[in-house]
Formats: structure tokens, sequence, C-alpha cells
């Protein structure tokens, strides 16, 4: 099996060299790149230099250095494929199933390349309504020039036949999203709107992004996915800004095109904009590189709010530091800027708020904290936030909840480490409904949820199977699927029967349905459909045992340090019933 360059440059762009060999070597900062002894020769003094902005790595003592996978090759003695493969399962890449012939990227490139040149003509010579909303928005020609802005007529075969002069194949345009075909032929998909050319890191256009002229609907339309362009992995303007982002060690990401052009042109330059959807892994782990410090500005609305919260998950899962900028009055960064300017927004920034201190300010929308209960009721709903920190931030946000409710540190603590669904008056240990508990899953435990998701697959009845035995999933993809799969089958009433696979694949989106796809590569269930249920319940039940187990500690750690013998009392009494429960389980 084969790759093409392009999946090679994705699979490298997607993955941060600093985290790979960081699991091998123990690498401290030095001015912009890490160092660490050498894991190829011996030695004393660290020569061993990886470069994070580069994704390279170079050992001054020995002379070894190139890029990740070559990284992997050496420290495991693989081949260059095997490499591949090895960092595709550590980091959840699907790759591609099939020796399908080679596809050649750099034409398609180049087709980008020349429409983006044919809108950018457009734009700037004859007089148009697009260059007319430009320079409206404020913005100069020497800007226009930089981003490589564009028009697009109001004409439905321009840019048809202009690429078709070029000897450009119609099977190549709607590939790359430029034309669409109907029942008269083929048409220009961008009419009468302002062209936003968008480029990868390597600077190569990918895709274009069109704002409409007028009251047409979409406002905004983007290219269709294509071989070349998948929202997931870019960042708009990132190609021009990635420099101003690693200088200024912090990214500034914004939802629109129109607020990464005009804060760059007014001089905030570490700027890039998410291609209008949520953030995603991918494109956490591809800011990563660059920074670890990022401030998100989205709008006050419920949708900007949510993308927000989807952005601090996928930017601390990246490893990065995550603030929140809100601005006043429901404005966006390029109003703002353009009527207060540079400074008055690089104090916006810099005033942003911790990604936690927001996301406890949105869960206090529609409570009166004047009142006891509400307070309470309120307290109850920052608790799943409190328990997906750190140790030391849990304890600092503790403690400021206390201080501003007048209430206990030890209360807020033991609601935040202990299980709130179960009522007081029952024994503090259930085996018969004990579940992982309130943490991130790791690796393990999403494979064992996607176990069940398969087994269902394959057999629906599993499915109720599942509710029935209180299986819960906290993966937030498994559990989308999850749902997905249950309202699939409730359809033929949970008969033991295969799902189909194609209305599985239509409610998922790209994400999901590759996370899927290699679970279903991975994972088999055998011939025994009810043998594989009962080994997983197990595994499931264990996990949770032992997180209690886990707890339990803390708890007694906790109540020694007060004193408290009667609740120590309580605690041994648990520990002694949930050791029992975990012997029975492993000798079943």
């Amino acid at each position: 099996m084969s790759f093409d360059n392009s999946f090679i440059d994705n699979l490298k762009a997607g993955i941060n060299i600093v985290d790979v060999i960081g699991r091998d070597v123990r690498l401290t900062k030095a001015g912009s790149n890490y160092k660490g002894l050498c894991p190829f020769h011996n030695e004393k003094t660290p020569s061993f230099m990886v470069s994070e902005q580069k994704q390279i790595f170079t050992c001054f003592g020995c002379g070894e250095k190139g890029d990740v996978i070559e990284y992997v090759k050496r420290r495991n003695n693989m081949t260059f494929m095997e490499a591949v493969e090895k960092l595709c399962e550590d980091y959840n890449i699907e790759m591609p199933r099939t020796s399908a012939p080679r596809v050649d990227y750099n034409k398609y490139y180049e087709i980008n390349r020349l429409a983006a040149r044919f809108f950018y003509q457009k734009l700037t010579g004859d007089k148009n309504p697009g260059y007319a909303y430009i320079r409206k928005r404020g913005i100069t020609d020497e800007t226009i020039t930089k981003f490589g802005l564009g028009f697009a007529p109001n004409a439905w075969h321009e840019l048809y036949d202009h690429l078709k002069e070029q000897g450009v194949s119609d099977e190549d345009m709607l590939k790359l999203g430029l034309i669409n075909k109907g029942k008269e032929g083929f048409y220009d998909k961008f009419r009468n709107r302002v062209i936003f050319p968008i480029f990868n890191t390597q600077g190569k256009v990918i895709g274009f992004g069109g704002r409409a002229i007028g009251d047409a609907n979409p406002k905004y339309l983007n290219s269709s996915e294509s071989d070349v362009f998948l929202k997931k992995n870019n960042l708009f303007a990132l190609n021009f800004t990635k420099g101003d982002i690693a200088k200024a060690d912090l990214a500034l990401i914004v939802e629109g095109y129109m607020d990464a052009i005009s804060l760059y042109q007014n001089g905030v330059k570490n700027v890039a904009a998410s291609l209008g959807t949520a953030l995603t892994e991918n494109q956490g782990r591809l800011l990563s590189r660059f920074t670890k410090n990022v401030v998100l500005s989205y709008d006050a609305d419920a949708a900007g709010i949510a993308a927000a919260v989807r952005g601090i998950d996928v930017m601390r899962a990246a490893g990065c530091n995550v603030r929140i900028l809100r601005i006043n009055d429901g404005k966006d960064p390029d109003d703002y800027i353009r009527k207060n300017g540079r400074e008055a927004f690089e104090r916006l920034v810099r005033e942003a708020v911790p990604a936690t201190d927001f996301r406890l300010q949105v869960l206090q929308t529609g409570y009166d904290l004047t009142d006891d209960m509400q307070v309470l009721d309120y307290i109850r709903r920052c608790v799943p936030v409190l328990r997906s920190l750190g140790a030391v931030e849990q304890d600092i946000y503790i403690k400021r909840l206390a201080s501003q409710f007048g209430l206990s540190e030890t209360a807020i603590a033991t609601e935040v480490r202990t299980d709130n669904n179960a009522a007081s008056t029952r024994p503090r240990f259930d085996p018969a409904r004990q579940g992982p508990r309130r943490r991130q899953p790791d690796d393990s435990e999403r494979r064992l949820e996607y176990s069940f998701l398969i087994l269902g697959i394959y057999n629906a009845a599993y499915l109720q199977r599942l509710q029935a035995d209180h299986i819960e999933f906290r993966t937030p993809a498994a559990n989308r699927i999850y749902g997905i799969l249950r309202g699939i089958a409730a359809k033929s009433g949970y008969r033991g029967m295969e799902l189909d696979r194609r209305e599985i694949s239509m409610a998922l989106d790209p994400e999901e349905e590759a996370e899927l796809n290699r679970m279903l590569d991975i994972i088999k269930v055998g011939p025994d459909d009810e043998a594989f249920y009962q080994e997983c319940r197990a595994r499931y039940t264990l996990n949770g045992y032992h997180l209690r187990r886990t707890e339990l500690l803390n708890e007694l750690q906790v109540a020694e340090q007060f004193g408290n013998a009667q609740e120590m009392e309580k605690i041994v009494s648990e520990l002694t019933e949930l050791d029992e429960a975990i012997r029975k389980v492993r000798n079943n």
C-alpha cells in the first residue's frame, strides 16, 4: 500500500511532533524550540532539538534529523509505511482504505489558483459591486492584494468559460466545487459574491468562501469539500498569520473572514478564522503547533456561546490555555476595531476571561442568585464543569464559589467528588448501577464504548439491553452515535438484525463516521454476540468500580485530615464492599 502526498501532508499537519517525541524524551523549552537528551545516542548534555514551528527534530551530536514520520521510523526501527500506520493508530486518524490511482493534487491546486486569479481580476478590474462593498467595509487595495480577494460576477458561465479556455475539464471543476450541474448543463457556483480564497499553511489555494452582495441566500457560501479542501483541517488566514501567532505566542480565533481580514489590516495580525464552523480537533492540533495560548471571539448569541464552549473543549484537548473575548453591544471584531482602534481592541484581548470563568458565567443565565434554592441548583450545574478540571484549577474555583455564596469549601468539594445522582438514604455503594465516574474517558474506555455500539450495529436488540443495564456513553461522539443508532433501530422495533450502514452514515458528521469506521475495522465481535456483550459489560463494571475506589481513597484522606471518625468508618466499609465486588467480577 502507498500513500499520496496530500494524505502524508495532512497527517503531519494534524500531529504535533513535540507531543510525539515528548512521550519518549523529557523536553524542556529552549527559546522557540525544545531540547532534550538524544534518544538515538548516549549523551549527558542535551544536543537534541525539536522545532514546533518547523515540525522537525535535529541532533547536533549524532546528526539525526527529520520530521515526525522519520522520528517514529528511527525510534521504533520501522519502515516508512509502518511508521505512518503507527501514527494513524495512535492519533485516531483514518488511513486510506484502498490503493486507488494516485491523485494529482498539484493539478487541483493549479485549477484553484486559476479560479482565484479570475476572481481577483474581476474585483480589481472594471467597476463592480464587489469592489464597492469591500471598500465600504474599509478594506484597502493593499489588503485586497494581500489576501487575494475577488469578485464572482452576476453571471452563469463566466468562470466556467474561462476555465474551459484554460483546458480545465468539467469533471475537475465539479470535483473542486467551482461549478454545479443543472438540467440545462453546467453553471458557476459563485455568482454576485465577494470571494475569499482559502489557503492551506503551505500557501496553496484549496477552496473559496463567497459573501453574497445584497440579500441573497445563503449569505455565505463555501466550496464543497474535495480532495484538497477539508474544512476541519484548515483555518482561514493561518497561512499569512502563523508567524505572527508564534511571535506573539497567542492566537485570536474569530468566526468570520471579514473579522480576520479587518483585524489583520488594523495591526492585530495574530488572528485566524474557523471557516464558519465550530473548531475541530484537527484545527486545534494544527493551531497548537504555533502557540499554546488561544483567545476565542464568538458572537454573544446562543450559537456563538455553543461554539465557544465547543472551542474550549477542543483547544484544551490540544493542550492549550483558552480565554474568551466578549464584545459589548453585539458588535463583531470588525465593527469594534474600525470604530475604536487597535489599542482598544488589544485591551479587550488582554481582558478576555479564562475559559472556566466563561463557562460558569454562562451557567448563571436565568438564575436569581439571591434565592438560596436557585443558588443550590446553580452550584449543582457547576459541578460537571468543576469535575472536568485538574486538581489545582478545581481547588481555585471551589474556593471562589464558596467565597461568592458564603458556602463551605468542603461542602462544594464533596458535591464535586461524589455522585450527586444518588439519594442520601441509599448505601454509598451500589454494585447494580456502578458505571464509569465523572472524568474524561481514556483510550481503553473509548474503545469499550465503541465495542457496545458496534455490537448494536450488528444486532439492534442490544441497543435496548444497553439502556436496561444503565450503560452510559461519556465520550461525546459515542453518545451521539448511540442516540442515532437507537433512532434507526426503533423503526424496526429493535429486532435482532443488522442496521443499515448507509442510513447510519447519512446521519453522522464526517469526523464521527471516520472514527466509527476505524473502530469497525479494529473491533471484532466474533460469532457469539452474548459472550461479547457479557465480556464488555464486565469490563464496564470493573472500570466503574476502580474509579469509585480511587474516589473513596481520596475521601478517606480528607476525612482523616478533618479527624472525622464516623465518615472514615463509612468509607472503609464501602471500600471493603467494593473490593469484594471487584473480586466477584474478576472471578466470573
